[in-house]
């Protein structure tokens, strides 16, 4: 349990610096999401890694080295920070290896983009990989020092405004990204895809101006686990005799699951369905607006009703894509909505699984919750590269038709979660 009998005081703090951290994290968060936007895994890179090779393994392969760079460095991460007070610095240095990582891709983009692909290629996975890596370990850090910065009863509405201005900002990255994929005289290949990648290095650099001016409270801690595998077994520990925290990874592992498609709807279009060049900012764009205007029904729900009600909202709207995604053929403007709600899942996880898990574990047991659900879901994590090999031998409506059932299921799976807003029930348990 905490060191302290007693948390009025550091909950004063958090209230003190509130106004201040709002502001900053909003700078912070709204910088790196325009950031994520011009380097989306699921527009930008799908069709620059297109025209480096026909293998859509390659696509698979960027969007797996995401997902588990993203998860497997949580759980040392959790351990290496459980028991330090401040943990801001941590992220700062995490930011800095992210913005740098872009910069060098964009200028070894630009250098030897057409004349030596295949190097671009593997320098764009391997900075990808530690880009991903450091993304990581950064969730657990964030999460932390966001628990604290932000009051509980506030986080709802802090989150959806900086997701709204985020996605609003991120918008106009798409158009951005449009003119200058439509602008092959001004910005011929590969000078179009290396300034792409400078802009998300610079937003990436505001984003850490921001973060830097976050006042990070500081709360009592102690470390509860003596070493890293002592740390695996609480973990597990936790997720045996909690069952709503095992409800919540079957449905995050049902959206991971179906967003593993995302990556190949851009792929499909440009392929086989042969949309112009510029029409990939439009599906950025489209994502970008899905993910703003969802924002606003997201926020409300996590503040009036708790964070089971946008789990179950991103669980429809997952369902959505792919239906709409089988009706491309037939007009591609349907490849607007696909990316319209693709949007509002991904932001509807951002929020609805990220305010859950924090308000489902005490403070002591954040770190190791929110490492223990992102580790638990590494071999989901791999399937994007299980779908580029099977692109090779199953058709896109198929897999389409698979991933919208498997959506419908996560719907009644996201129902039967118990918010721990509304009851003790839902709360994760500790050991003691």
């Amino acid at each position: 349990m905490n060191s302290s009998p007693n948390l009025t005081q550091f909950e004063a703090e958090t209230q003190r610096y509130y106004q201040r951290n709002f502001l900053a994290g909003l700078v912070h968060g709204v910088f790196f999401q325009a950031s994520a936007a011009l380097g989306s895994i699921h527009t930008v890179l799908p069709a620059f890694v297109a025209l480096l090779t026909p293998s859509t393994l390659a696509v698979g392969l960027m969007a797996a080295v995401q997902g588990v760079g993203e998860v497997v460095p949580q759980m040392f991460t959790a351990y290496l920070i459980e028991d330090r007070p401040r943990k801001k610095p941590y992220l700062l240095w995490i930011i800095t290896t992210r913005w740098v990582s872009w910069a060098v891709l964009a200028y070894l983009t630009f250098a030897f983009g057409t004349t030596r692909p295949m190097l671009v290629l593997t320098v764009l996975i391997t900075l990808f990989t530690i880009f991903s890596i450091a993304g990581g370990m950064g969730t657990v850090v964030y999460a932390d020092v966001f628990s604290k910065a932000i009051p509980a009863q506030r986080r709802g509405r802090f989150t959806g405004l900086r997701q709204l201005v985020g996605y609003a900002l991120a918008i106009g990255a798409g158009y951005v990204v449009k003119w200058v994929l439509d602008d092959p005289v001004r910005f011929p290949y590969p000078t179009n895809y290396a300034f792409i990648f400078l802009l998300s290095a610079l937003a990436l650099l505001v984003a850490f101006s921001g973060f830097a001016g976050i006042k990070e409270p500081v709360y009592p801690v102690q470390r509860t686990s003596q070493s890293l595998r002592g740390m695996l077994q609480r973990a597990l520990f936790l997720a045996r005799v909690n069952p709503n925290f095992r409800r919540l990874l079957g449905a995050r592992a049902l959206t991971t699951a179906v967003l593993a498609i995302a990556p190949f709807y851009v792929v499909y279009a440009r392929t086989e369905l042969v949309v112009d060049a510029g029409m990939v900012g439009v599906y950025l764009s489209a994502q970008m607006a899905g993910g703003a205007l969802s924002n606003l029904l997201w926020g409300w729900l996590a503040d009036r009703f708790g964070n089971r009600a946008v789990i179950v909202g991103t669980a429809v709207s997952g369902a959505l894509s792919p239906l709409f995604a089988l009706l491309a053929p037939m007009n591609t403007l349907f490849f607007l909505p696909v990316f319209a709600f693709l949007g509002a899942t991904t932001s509807g996880m951002r929020l609805g699984y990220s305010n859950f898990i924090l308000e489902m574990a005490s403070v002591e047991l954040r770190p190791t919750c929110v490492a223990l659900q992102n580790t638990l879901l590494t071999p989901v994590s791999l399937l994007p590269l299980f779908v580029g090999g099977l692109v090779l031998i199953m058709s896109y409506p198929v897999m389409l038709s698979i991933g919208a059932v498997l959506m419908l299921l996560n719907i009644w799976v996201a129902y039967r979660l118990l918010d721990p807003r509304h009851g003790a029930e839902g709360a994760c348990l500790g050991v003691e």
